[in-house]
């Protein structure tokens, strides 16, 4: 693994920029196709978000409907809280969000109080106010996953620092599953955690201060989807070479894949962040459109009255590996546009 120097400058630059289970019938918003769904959410603006919203893109045009999307560009709960309280009084067919914190729970709540369906993607709190159901990563199994990577391929000792936003319902379930596998099946030694507040900015700066004050370091590990950008840019700006430590980090930014091909991160670990999108859309589709029956599948005599949420109540996308052998299919570039 080796550092190219030369990418500093110019990645800098690209940076730029069941409640109750109140289950009324469905407030739909049209009859039949074309309905009218909302994300509503925080971090609207963040990088990481990108792939989600190719997923939205591409279920609006496999099933003709119409996505908007409400919510602060940036880290702001109370503001996310605000842009589901937004979406319900537009009476959408569905709301899809993200618990990355409770926030939103209340309004969640009365979203599904008043028949409006909401699925929750991405992170989940473990009160999701009776939301239909979660479809994202199950966070504490990807941070297992992110342990064994780092072990198959930095061997089952070393000392390792870990960067996150912490305090984000999903980061510290990783990191937990992270500690807890390593703990329990290996000699790595976690010497340091670093709060990167999920910003490019800080992650540079909470990487670079890592690495000064972690000089025996023989591993990293990045948990959400700045802290690569972040330990990949650090290590250029101080002229650091990390060739000789294991790198794993998390998500897909576009500077992380530029440093993944340059061979400055061993691996990344990701969700299937279109995937989770894509199925929050079907998943509304089908509960409310009576000719496919989500809604009514025979689960009771009838699942309003048994207050019985017709979902699964939790659908995991497990993670996937990007590494130098298959970079080329996951650039920005090479993904369809919608």
């Amino acid at each position: 693994m080796t550092i190219t120097g030369i990418a500093s400058i110019s990645r800098r630059a690209a940076l730029g920029g069941a409640a109750a289970l109140a289950l009324a019938a469905p407030v739909l918003a049209q009859d039949g196709a074309g309905r009218s769904y909302i994300y509503a959410s925080q971090l609207q603006g963040h990088p990481y978000l990108l792939d989600s919203l190719l997923g939205m893109d591409y279920a609006e045009e496999k099933f003709g409907v119409t996505i908007d999307r409400l919510g602060p560009q940036g880290w702001d709960p109370v503001a996310g809280a605000e842009a589901v309280e937004q979406a319900i009084a537009q009476k959408p067919a569905g709301i899809i969000t993200t618990l990355w914190e409770p926030g939103a729970v209340p309004g969640i709540r009365r979203a599904m109080e008043q028949g409006i369906p909401v699925v929750v993607i991405e992170a989940v709190t473990p009160d999701n106010g009776g939301a239909l159901t979660f479809i994202g990563l199950d966070n504490y199994a990807a941070g297992e996953a992110t342990a064994k990577e780092l072990i198959a391929r930095g061997g089952d000792s070393g000392k390792l620092a870990v960067t996150g936003n912490w305090g984000a319902s999903n980061t510290d379930a990783k990191m937990q599953g992270l500690a807890d596998y390593l703990a329990a099946n290996s000699s790595w030694e976690i010497v340091g955690r670093i709060d990167d507040k999920a910003t490019t900015s800080t992650a540079i700066d909470a990487a670079k201060t890592m690495f000064n004050t972690y000089p025996d370091i023989t591993g990293v590990v990045g948990l959400n989807s700045s802290s690569g950008s972040g330990i990949c840019l650090a290590a250029e700006e101080l002229e650091k070479d990390i060739a000789d430590l294991t790198v794993i980090v998390h998500d897909r930014e576009d500077t992380v894949l530029e440093c993944v091909a340059d061979g400055v991160i061993d691996a990344t670990i990701i969700n299937k962040t279109a995937l989770q999108a894509y199925l929050a859309v079907q998943f509304l589709e089908a509960y409310n459109d009576a000719a496919v029956g989500l809604a009514e599948v025979p689960i009771s005599a009838d699942n309003k009255a048994a207050g019985v949420n017709p979902f699964p109540e939790a659908v995991y996308m497990g993670t996937a590996v990007i590494d130098g052998d298959n970079i080329d299919q996951f650039m920005r570039s090479a993904l369809p546009k919608f």
